[in-house]
């Protein structure tokens, strides 16, 4: 069992907000203590968009704690590339979070399969030998009548569990929209790649 570690929703004061550094860590802290005792296997932090409020979970993480731990961020296509809410494109990401003793690295939410496929690349070449996780959304949400509706099928995302490898994933899931069905599909093609070698 991987324990979900996710962003606090405050900015820290060095980037503009009203959070120190040594309270996100005491917050993270709090979380990583009762997730190891209650049988954890691993901490992921995940979806972040800070790379500063990142660094101090994997801290709190790395320092009261003998787990692995995942750090994954959330990104957005725009006109400069992919970058998350705070502007950290994914090489930074990778780079800083395998740097603070992140075990392995990559992305989650945010984005259907198809786009994490360049963000893992962008990720693989600044971090050639950390393990990359990406974690895609079932598409982008959209509304129809008053419902959130992820439209990516669970055969289109396995269709894309290729180009996700041969970009350097090395762990491939689901977040968003994704259920049961759509990781029997991505796990059929992991395994289909396996056997070819």
């Amino acid at each position: 069992v991987a324990a979900s570690v996710g962003p606090t929703g405050r900015i820290v004061e060095e980037e503009g907000g009203d959070v120190s550094a040594g309270q996100l860590y005491e917050a993270f802290k709090e979380q990583v203590l009762a997730l190891g005792a209650g049988g954890a296997d691993a901490i992921c932090v995940e979806t972040m968009s800070s790379v500063r409020e990142a660094l101090e979970a994997i801290r709190a993480s790395k320092e009261n704690s003998d787990l692995p731990v995942i750090c994954t961020f959330t990104f957005e296509a725009g006109a400069r590339g992919f970058r998350t809410m705070m502007g950290v494109r994914p090489e930074r990401a990778a780079r800083e979070a395998a740097a603070a003793g992140a075990d392995i690295v990559g992305a989650n939410c945010g984005n259907g399969i198809a786009n994490m496929v360049e963000i893992t690349r962008q990720m693989r070449a600044a971090v050639p030998g950390v393990p990359i996780l990406i974690h895609a959304n079932a598409g982008a949400p959209e509304v129809e009548d008053g419902k959130t509706v992820f439209k990516e099928t669970p055969e289109f995302m396995a269709a894309h569990v290729a180009g996700l490898a041969a970009a350097g994933a090395n762990i491939i899931g689901g977040c968003c929209g994704t259920n049961p069905a759509h990781i029997a599909a991505m796990a059929a093609a992991v395994r289909r790649l396996a056997a070819r070698g």
